[in-house]
């Protein structure tokens, strides 16, 4: 019987140290089948490796302690503390006994619960602290105050305070405990609390010397601590200044160096006072540390700010200042910024207007505000089809350099029948998502709606460029669960008519159903379903962290990712692009981003991800990082040279909206490079604004194919415009400058400012928005058809500047109220100068701003002397026109009403004569 039991104990206890292994040992079949166990190793070796190596040392410190005290804990709680309580048995046995065997286990088994929890914890979070601080990468560029390379801020100044923080908090802890039981114990008495004076203080040799010992040991790591808040001050904020100013280095400094001698000279009387009986050699230290720290390093400083720097500001810290404007524009790479001079107000001509018919061409009239709506509306064929995001990318469609907006169609499991939600459906059945949809930025059909390049399941288009031979979506943005593909049961591949088209999985990735394998997967997911479904076969596989955001974060989780992903068309596979980005609060003297924990970041890598069978990329397309060559060394192997990045996708590489929109933020206050302009603030700027239901909010950085000034073909940038700070009582909305990000082959990653004449006044977004609700025939035309029943969308207004000057777009869509309805793009509304239309297409409203000849946007296939779309493209116009007509009549006899009502309520109110 003992022996059964034993046995059924010993498989309890596998199955409970298999359980608890298997989802790491899930994880570690998934970097490895995607080709990256460096990743799962190095960061699992180095928390061990360093837990076990401070845990150890904290361990011989604790333990020391706490045994040089066992003595006195065995007398204080077998004699003392049973005297004290009077409890006794048979009037000689003591109720309460401890033996020395007893008390050398459970301090053993303290110390070891103690220092390896105090380590579990340092080592989670400190591993790439340490590694980083081994292979630290020269930055080439010294702080300005102390002179040391960036690398030692970044690198080293990190590990340093890990290792600080892994040790003093808990060596102060168990010095203060012990202190307080010696105390307790009587072994320590304070006869007066004027311990600078002889005899104040008693204390046994033995305790004397295991305090001296400890305190001694505070005080050189406090020396250390010290030294290391030298460096941090580069980090301090005060009044106007991030990072060191006139007090700091005037005060604070000479504070700290003070403070570390003190804590040099309580080194050396803690060591004295191992020979020494004068328990002053330890108090005095402590009480002097102590008392001088509060005065020269809390209050002094804090004077000297408050009644000398505050009042001559700007003359103390105007270096200090210029070293803030210096290293964040460093930090966020806006010193890289061209900056050019463009005029603004240069009259645009019609030579002006055919040089950058590439800009027409692409001039988005697409809003992807509502065309996610359309796309999901149109395209989403059944409703477990689901487009989460519209991505804005171009290629080269019959020769011309095309603008186009493409939405993946992803499967959406939670949007299925309830009934319809069992676990073959979820996990065999409903795998992968079909195909994407497409259309290009500038072509609209007739009813309003954009014009598909690639539509319908299967996907079709009439570009050759566009057609895919792997549509399937296996891995994307709303690829949440795990699924078992290549089954006995068939995928289901996209409907046919009565019946559904299904195919298996063939992709090269996911965990094969090997014997051990298969009970792993078990135990980690806990379910027996492995086993007792018939369709697991041994050829089936796991497809799990299919969500291309966790996947990469459980990959490589010391990157930054961009929250938008987007989707690329590559030799007929879909692929999706993220860009990653290395991060650090570590950069002297930088801002941090508003409510982010960074002050330095780079767009490093490109991360390619393929939606089919979810392989995955890392790419360095910055190596002169230091950071990112510094996980280079660290991981070796896992990131690519920028050189192997697949040529057809080179084309596709969009400066990432995330970072430009960190830099315009930034730059709103750092493009002022001269002190006491920033002090002052004199020329502080604001992204422009723009309408949106009703609403004024920032332009959102647009993507547009254009030639920039100066160039003379067409290229994909980034762009946004700049007004002048206002505030509640001064709105100020005219532009004053705008910023685009270069993209296209060698010119990738170029920014761009364009600064507008200071003595000129260039219309701003938000006043084409205003001019737009002033002007009395547009004005008109927007309220009636913003009746009930109905609502107008404003799109997305572009100030697209061309010629000198600037074209300012914003299409308009018209939107049923009822459930389920598609906005359609009803006008457009161009405006140059004094001049504003809203007209039916695009081309005619450059024709009735420039006249005849005017060149006219063109879709692919289409010749520069058509329209982009047919004169006619929404109602015709005498058809719009009567139906004004009709509504302008409707609103009179609602006034009519409305004054019969009124009079009627009068008589009815007023006093009869009669009475």
């Amino acid at each position: 019987m003992q022996r059964f039991a034993k046995i059924i104990i010993g498989l309890f206890l596998i199955v409970v140290l298999l359980t608890a292994s298997s989802g790491l040992f899930e994880n570690w079949l998934w970097f490895k089948d995607l080709g990256y166990p460096q990743l799962f190793w190095t960061p699992l070796l180095s928390k061990v490796l360093f837990q076990a190596v401070n845990g150890t040392i904290l361990f011989i410190f604790i333990a020391g302690t706490l045994f040089s005290v066992r003595h006195a804990i065995v007398t204080f709680v077998n004699e003392r503390l049973r005297l004290r309580l009077r409890l006794v048995h048979d009037m000689n046995r003591p109720v309460l006994s401890l033996s020395q065997r007893k008390v050398t286990v459970w301090l053993l088994v303290i110390s070891a619960i103690v220092s390896f929890g105090v380590s579990f914890v340092a080592g989670f979070t400190g591993w790439l602290d340490v590694l980083s601080f081994i292979h630290a990468t020269p930055f080439g560029q010294a702080d300005p105050i102390f002179g040391k390379d960036l690398a030692f801020y970044f690198f080293q100044l990190p590990f340093l305070k890990t290792l600080f923080n892994a040790f003093f908090g808990p060596l102060f802890l168990l010095t203060l405990f012990t202190a307080i039981f010696y105390f307790v114990t009587r072994v320590l008495k304070f006869h007066s609390l004027k311990f600078w004076r002889k005899g104040s203080v008693d204390i046994t040799a033995s305790a004397r010397k295991h305090l001296a010992l400890l305190i001694g040991i505070l005080f050189a790591l406090k020396a250390f601590g010290y030294y290391l808040d030298i460096f941090q001050l580069l980090y301090s904020v005060h009044g106007h200044v991030v990072g060191a100013g006139w007090a700091d280095l005037t005060a604070t400094l000479p504070a700290l160096k003070v403070l570390i001698g003190i804590s040099i000279v309580g080194f050396t009387s803690a060591i004295i006072a191992q020979t020494f009986k004068d328990p002053r050699l330890l108090t005095v230290p402590v009480a002097g540390i102590f008392t001088i720290g509060i005065l020269i390093y809390g209050i002094f400083p804090t004077l000297l700010q408050s009644f000398i720097v505050i009042p001559n500001e700007l003359t103390k810290e105007q270096p200090y200042i210029q070293h803030e404007i210096e290293m964040t524009r460093y930090g966020y790479g806006l010193n890289h910024i061209s900056e050019i001079d463009y005029p603004g107000n240069t009259p645009i001509t019609i030579n002006a207007l055919k040089s950058d018919q590439g800009t027409l061409n692409n001039i988005r009239l697409n809003d992807t505000r509502p065309l996610l709506q359309t796309f999901t509306q149109k395209q989403g064929i059944r409703l477990y089809y689901k487009f989460n995001d519209i991505d804005i990318d171009r290629y080269t469609i019959n020769g011309e350099y095309r603008q186009v907006m493409l939405g993946p169609r992803e499967i959406s499991t939670p949007d299925l029948d309830p009934k319809a939600q069992t676990f073959v459906n979820l996990r065999f059945k409903y795998t992968h998502g079909y195909g994407v949809a497409a259309s290009f930025a500038n072509a609209v059909s007739t009813e309003g709606l954009p014009s598909f390049a690639i539509r319908d399941v299967p996907p079709v288009t009439d570009f050759p460029e566009l057609k895919l031979k792997e549509p399937r979506i296996y891995y994307g943005e709303l690829t949440n669960d795990w699924v078992v593909a290549d089954t006995s049961v068939k995928e289901f591949d996209y409907p046919q008519g009565d019946t559904n088209s299904e195919t298996s999985y063939t992709g090269k990735t996911g965990i094969p159903f090997t014997p051990i394998n298969k009970l792993m997967l078990s135990l980690s997911h806990g379910t027996a379903r492995f086993y007792l479904a018939n369709e697991v076969t041994s050829s089936s596989k796991m497809l799990i962290y299919r969500n291309i955001k966790e996947r990469v974060q459980k990959l490589a989780p010391f990157l930054t990712y961009d929250s938008d992903p987007y989707m690329v068309i590559d030799n007929g596979r879909l692929k999706w692009i993220i860009d990653a980005y290395t991060t650090s609060a570590a950069l002297p003297y930088s801002n941090k981003y508003l409510d982010q924990d960074f002050n330095y970041i780079r767009n490093s890598v490109k991360v390619v991800i393929d939606a089919n069978d979810g392989t995955v990329d890392f790419y360095a397309i910055d190596p002169q990082d230091p950071i990112l060559r510094t996980y280079m060394s660290i991981f070796p192997g896992v990131f690519k040279d920028f050189t192997n990045f697949p040529a057809s996708l080179k084309s596709h590489l969009r400066y990432p909206e995330t970072l430009f929109n960190v830099q315009s933020n930034m730059l709103k206050t750092f493009h002022m490079t001269d002190s006491s302009v920033f002090y002052n603030k004199e020329d502080a700027w604001d992204i422009a604004k723009e309408l949106y239901q009703s609403n004024p909010q920032n332009v959102d950085p647009y993507y547009t194919i254009m030639t920039l000034p100066g160039e003379t073909k067409p290229e994909f940038v980034l762009m946004l415009p700049f007004t002048p700070a206002s505030s509640s009582s001064n709105s100020r909305n005219n532009m004053v400058s705008w910023m685009a990000a270069r993209m296209d082959g060698s010119h990738y990653g170029q920014l761009l400012l364009f600064k507008l004449p200071k003595n000129i006044e260039v219309d701003g977004p938000l006043q084409i928005e205003s001019r737009i609700d002033q002007d009395p025939d547009i004005s008109k035309q927007l309220a009636l058809w913003d009746q009930k029943g109905s609502s107008v969308i404003r799109g997305n207004i572009l100030a697209l500047p061309i010629g000198g000057n600037f074209l300012y777009v914003e299409p308009i869509f018209l939107q049923s109220d009822k459930g389920g309805s598609i906005p359609e793009m009803k006008r457009v509304v161009l405006a140059y100068q004094d001049q504003l239309v809203m007209t039916e297409n695009l081309g005619s409203a450059l024709t009735q701003i420039f006249g005849e000849g005017t060149p006219q946007p063109t879709t692919p296939g289409q010749s520069a002397s058509q329209p982009i779309t047919p004169p006619q493209t929404q109602t015709p116009a005498n058809q719009s026109q009567s139906i004004s007509s009709i509504l302008d009549q409707m609103n009179q006899i609602r006034d009519i009403l409305d004054n019969l009502e009124t009079q009627l309520k009068d008589i009815q109110n007023s006093p009869n004569p009669a009475q």
